[in-house]
């Protein structure tokens, strides 16, 4: 079991704008969870009488054996990644309701185990569709901060040393008014969502984050003062080298999408490496599309190759000096997620890479006294043994990510 950390002080003023003498609860070495097991849309989620039988639908597949060896093996906390989309496509009512029940179930199955836990209200991108993140940044933004009302209300009989609400993940919008001096829209909308958590739930520790897909220079656009709450987490994500982290990944542009086997760190790549690794990429692309951009998958090879050791750190040297001008204790901000793709068509990479990545982003966090979390606990990107029936960690693993279970 992992030690609390007190109060600080035994009288909380509690203000409209937040509560101002809590202390938030301590996070330190986390894993993200899973979010989907079936990634229909929200149509034919709600249209099949199964898929929301059990919400969130990873409900299914994890046991209470695999939360406890989390905590076993060193986990103090876990991030779960809960889709908000369906509840907010029901609207308000007994569906909604049985929705929200459902995330309460999610994490009181974590702290059951020992482990504190983060509800991470994580939507996704579905168009026009009702629910998904462009909804939710767009026409039904009021709904979405109603429905985080009710969602810390149901979560506020939780023990509030151990949980905390997660308002929304990686906010997908806003970048030119992180990066262009466009007046930003984010933060004021940060604002009511904070406000509707906090009214519902006054102890809660919640959740905020920069918008453009929480990273590292939007925390750093943040003026924290627009949230006087001292009850808060701040937290950003760094994928950072993207190119190594996302390599093969299906969902992001080429020509990223068609490497793989780039070695960490980028030292790594000679001539002859990128030369073989473009050859390769090549005909991924060719087959995929038709054609193949080799100068161009070239040249991404190279500038990775010719990134310095620096860029797997930089953006967390980024959050420590926002932290350090505003005041804000190290302790309070959180390095979300981290994480690699090491496995792409059944193909997985030399672990020591991924090791190697894994270490040098988990002891660059820590050295900023930043908590972690790492993306992922299963599949393609997780830190999970595949055939393990508890989903422990390989003991190279452990080392990677500090935790005693590789002593």
């Amino acid at each position: 079991m992992h030690r609390l950390r007190p109060l600080a002080c035994s009288s909380v003023l509690v203000l409209a704008g937040g509560m101002l003498g809590a202390e938030p609860l301590h996070l330190q070495r986390g894993v993200n969870g899973d979010l989907w097991n079936n990634w229909g849309s929200i149509a034919s989620l709600q249209a099949d009488a199964e898929a929301l039988a059990v919400f969130p639908d990873w409900r299914r597949n994890v046991t209470p054996q695999m939360f406890r060896a989390l905590d076993d093996q060193g986990f103090d906390f876990i991030r779960l990644p809960i889709d908000p989309g369906p509840a907010l496509a029901y609207g308000p009512g007994a569906e909604q309701d049985r929705l929200i029940e459902g995330m309460h179930t999610a994490a009181q199955l974590a702290l059951d185990a020992g482990l504190k836990v983060i509800v991470d209200l994580h939507p996704l991108p579905r168009g026009d569709e009702v629910g998904g993140m462009e909804s939710i940044l767009g026409s039904h933004f009021p709904d979405y901060v109603a429905l985080v009302g009710r969602i810390a209300a149901r979560l506020s009989d939780l023990p509030s040393e151990r949980t905390a609400l997660e308002l929304l993940n990686e906010p997908s919008f806003d970048c030119d008014g992180v990066y262009a001096g466009v007046p930003p829209k984010w933060p004021g909308m940060q604002v009511q969502l904070h406000a509707s958590a906090r009214n519902s739930a006054p102890k809660l520790t919640l959740i905020l984050t920069g918008a453009c897909w929480g990273q590292a220079a939007a925390l750093a656009s943040l003026d924290p003062s627009l949230i006087p709450d001292d009850n808060v987490l701040w937290t950003f994500h760094s994928y950072a080298p993207f190119t190594f982290t996302h390599q093969g990944a299906g969902w992001i542009d080429a020509p990223v999408k068609y490497i793989v086997g780039l070695p960490y760190p980028p030292s790594l790549v000679t001539p002859d490496t990128a030369r073989k690794l473009t050859e390769v990429a090549t005909e991924r692309m060719t087959a995929e599309v038709g054609y193949g951009d080799s100068e161009t998958i070239l040249k991404e090879i190279e500038a990775y190759g010719d990134t310095p050791s620096s860029a797997v750190s930089d953006e967390i040297a980024v959050a420590v000096t926002w932290a350090d001008q505003h005041g804000i204790p190290r302790d309070r901000i959180l390095l979300g997620e981290f994480g690699a793709l090491h496995t792409v068509d059944g193909v997985t990479q030399p672990p020591e890479w991924y090791h190697a990545f894994l270490s040098d982003k988990r002891r660059a966090a820590e050295e900023a006294g930043f908590g972690w979390a790492v993306l992922s606990w299963s599949g393609d990107m997780g830190v999970a043994m595949p055939d393990d029936p508890d989903r422990r960690l390989s003991p190279d693993t452990c080392r990677a990510l500090g935790l005693p279970c590789g002593n």
